[in-house]
């Protein structure tokens, strides 16, 4: 595959993106996690390090959909070519931020989109690629939100996940004109698809390791319930 051709593949499924908003979403999660460990220890005192242990997983789960959210919000509400443009200001090798200007949402059927582009001219072998790729790339993005979410919130079931997804990435849609990039119907498609792909994940892990599952899903709350419980 020639080298022209790579840089567009790399640069549709966000590679650079990705490794740009790193920072961003390191920071998020220090602070995030130094936050919680403050709070935990003004609540459980002389037990905060027992406790800390038996939530371990679940803390580590919370992060990582914390870092989940951030990313997605920094790759998907941010105006194309928005990262690389302020790390070239940060590093003074730049002064200038990507123009925005409104774009349109493309009610367009995802099949058709694999086969025929809008013009109604059929796609080159290459073009194929870029399409499944980013389709797939889409479903993938948010398999976190469907994996992730049900470990922390014991009230998610597969309508709130699938609602939760198509609400999310419905919004993130919908602001996108107002960026300067496209709105897709498709990635609406994709992502509440990979929201639900993420929660029959879950359901699988639920099966085949169910002890393993209840711990994840131990939390501080549940630990402090059952305390209230005892003490009562």
């Amino acid at each position: 595959m020639p080298d022209v051709e790579v840089k567009r593949l790399l640069s549709l499924l966000g590679i650079r993106t990705a490794i740009e908003i790193v920072p961003v979403i390191v920071l998020a999660a220090a602070i995030y996690w130094l936050i919680r460990r403050g709070e935990h220890k003004r609540l459980f005192g002389a037990d905060f390090a027992d406790i800390r242990r038996k939530i371990r997983l679940n803390e580590i789960i919370r992060l990582l959909l914390l870092c989940w959210l951030v990313g997605t919000v920094c790759i998907t509400l941010t105006p194309t070519d928005f990262w690389h443009q302020l790390w070239r200001m940060l590093t003074f090798r730049s002064f200038s931020m990507p123009t925005v200007t409104f774009r349109r949402w493309r009610l367009v059927p995802l099949l058709w989109t694999h086969f025929v582009t809008y013009s109604g001219h059929y796609l080159s072998r290459f073009e194929l690629i870029l399409q499944i790729a980013d389709n797939v790339e889409n479903i993938a993005l948010f398999v976190p939100l469907g994996l992730f979410l049900p470990v922390v919130s014991k009230k998610a079931s597969f309508p709130k996940i699938a609602l939760a997804s198509f609400a999310f990435t419905f919004c993130i849609e919908f602001v996108q004109p107002f960026i300067g990039r496209d709105g897709n119907i498709d990635d609406v498609i994709c992502n509440t698809l990979g929201g639900i792909l993420g929660f029959l994940i879950y359901l699988l892990i639920k099966a085949l390791f169910p002890k393993f599952l209840e711990k994840c899903r131990l939390s501080a709350t549940d630990i402090m319930n059952k305390d209230l419980n005892t003490s009562e």
